[in-house]
């Protein structure tokens, strides 16, 4: 598997990406690929979402710059904001013989995974989709699956900003709060985005099984990964680690 860092950008340009990708990966022009950002503000609305959980009208809300999105993925209504980890894996899950809740268990066991890296304790709710402490929301999970290969995937909340949370019901529940890593983590915890994200690759890859996850720097990602002349990018970036003699790192 390949893994990306794409930093901060709109949703626009990451839903292009995902859809891109996820087009290379059904047709097997490039291996499994994990892209980790964050997003600009925007609020979007699954599959099972409606605008009736939105506490403001949309015109209000486009009035101060924040896009209101309508989505294929699983799922509510939900934010993604600077500061907050989101990860797409772009999966063949016939690759791993998953079905589809297996697929999502292993995202909650990755995040439950990197909490716990951090002091945390993160909790499954009966009946509830997302992950929690303290019974509070942290992370919020809706992916939708196409011709067996996934797309969207996690968010999980890491530093604090409530700017957004105000203007919807998260996730359609009306009896919880929302939680961040940075509120609730022990005091001393070294805490960076770039920690988080480092913590959630390694937890994906010894969770879903895979036997190595390259990490590519943003360059080699526009370079290689969305060509598709290029068949297979893992296999190229493969080769520049043998040749160099060292994996290269996130940029």
């Amino acid at each position: 598997m390949i893994a990306v860092d794409l930093g901060v950008i709109d949703y626009e340009s990451g839903l292009a990406c995902q859809y891109a990708l996820h087009e290379q990966r059904v047709h097997s022009q490039i291996d499994d690929i994990l892209i980790l950002l964050e997003h600009t503000p925007v609020i979007t609305i699954g599959r099972s979402g409606t605008e009736q959980d939105l506490l403001v009208s949309g015109g209000e809300l486009a009035a101060r710059g924040i896009p209101v999105k309508k989505l294929g993925r699983g799922g509510k209504i939900t934010c993604h904001y600077p500061g907050q980890l989101v990860a797409y894996p772009i999966m063949d899950l016939k690759n791993g013989n998953l079905d589809i809740p297996d697929f999502v268990n292993r995202l909650e066991e990755v995040i439950i995974a990197t909490l716990a890296d951090f002091g945390l304790k993160g909790e499954r709710i009966e009946k509830l989709r997302g992950i929690f402490v303290s019974g509070n929301k942290i992370a919020s999970i809706g992916v939708e699956i196409r011709h067996q290969v996934s797309m969207h995937g996690i968010s999980l909340n890491v530093f604090e900003d409530n700017s957004l949370y105000g203007y919807f019901v998260p996730c359609g529940i009306t009896d919880r709060g929302i939680e961040f890593i940075e509120r609730c983590c022990p005091d001393g915890t070294q805490l960076s985005m770039d920690r988080v994200k480092r913590a959630f690759l390694s937890h994906f890859t010894r969770i879903f099984h895979l036997p190595e996850t390259v990490a590519i720097s943003l360059k080699e990602f526009e370079d290689c990964a969305i060509n598709p002349k290029n068949t297979n990018p893992a296999n190229h970036i493969r080769q520049d680690i043998e040749v160099d003699g060292h994996e290269k790192e996130n940029s």
